[in-house]
């Protein structure tokens, strides 16, 4: 009776070892790499990373399912790069930037103030930079890296919960890009810097990285900042999207409250930095709702049968 409950543990170790062994070296090697060049953003660069940790986690699955990993992966990264390289044409098709509209919708939501403007009056001193910005500074961040590291997870546990959760991700992206295209918007630290706001404006969302080796935040702004690219923020809009897509995952009170801080946290970072008004955070709260929205009509056309239940909205 006593037999196959103790081979099985001795058949599964070696497995359990080699999972083990090819996880941890991988964690090690991004570790390095972290912290030698910073954590990677660069989407190419970041996709390796997620395809090659998944494998990782489970380097024993035959290799026709990691190749079905490349098959699944090299088209939805294919379609956010054309993203990443389109929404730069926002401000060379001949559409006139907005600036002064935004200014004065906020104004006159806010009373004659605009928010960014108060925020940095009551909380930056004499251009120190209160210690907090820190904390300010790794919410900016996290959009280049959370939502990722979600989609990795998702893939792991469950690929028709990664399929959707991807589906509305290139849907919101692609959402916005027309946005941009169409009706494109500074950011108060542009109208700023074109006088239309009479202050001065300081891009907050990299403040104290100093603390680290690479400015992760302040690098990419400077690299891939889009000045046109205001409304809708997406920033904000991938905020509300990773916390509606991990909700009905939450077992425990105190990691609601994490997910349901996280897209209030982002919105107040993007306001305070200068990238983002509040009707941009809005709007971008707004197309999260749109894109499920839509992601749903076309999954109930595409499988009329009963569906199976997910947790991803």
């Amino acid at each position: 009776m006593g037999a196959p409950t103790t081979e099985a543990p001795i058949r599964q170790q070696p497995r359990w070892l080699l999972r083990s062994g090819v996880w941890s070296v991988y964690l090690l090697a991004l570790a390095v790499v972290t912290v030698l060049f910073g954590l990677p953003t660069d989407r190419i660069y970041q996709a390796i990373w997620i395809v090659a940790g998944i494998a990782a986690f489970t380097p024993d699955r035959p290799w026709r399912d990691q190749l079905r990993i490349l098959v699944d992966w090299v088209p939805l990264i294919a379609a956010l790069v054309v993203y990443d390289h389109t929404r730069g044409i926002a401000n060379t098709v001949g559409m006139p930037v907005r600036v002064q509209e935004l200014v004065s919708v906020e104004s006159w939501l806010f009373g004659g103030t605009v928010p960014t403007v108060w925020l940095q009056e009551h909380l930056i001193h004499d251009g120190e930079q209160p210690w907090w910005t820190v904390l300010t500074g790794l919410v900016y961040t996290s959009h280049f890296i959370v939502p990722w590291l979600i989609a990795g997870i998702f893939y792991v546990q469950s690929r028709e919960r990664w399929a959707k959760y991807m589906r509305r991700i290139v849907l919101l992206s692609y959402l916005g890009l027309v946005t941009y295209v169409l009706l494109p918007a500074a950011p108060p630290w542009y109208a700023a810097r074109a006088e239309v706001i009479h202050a001065d404006i300081h891009r907050g969302t990299g403040f104290g990285f100093g603390l680290m080796p690479v400015d992760i935040g302040g690098d990419w702004l400077a690299a891939q900042g889009n000045p046109v690219a205001a409304l809708p923020s997406l920033h904000a809009a991938f905020a509300l999207l990773v916390t509606i897509s991990l909700w009905p995952l939450a077992r425990h009170w105190w990691w609601k409250a994490l997910l349901a801080l996280f897209p209030l946290a982002m919105a107040f970072t993007l306001v305070y930095g200068g990238e983002h008004y509040v009707i941009d955070v809005l709007s971008g709260w707004a197309y999260v709702g749109l894109t499920i929205l839509l992601a749903r009509a076309w999954e109930r056309r595409r499988q009329p049968a009963k569906p199976q239940p997910d947790p991803v909205p």
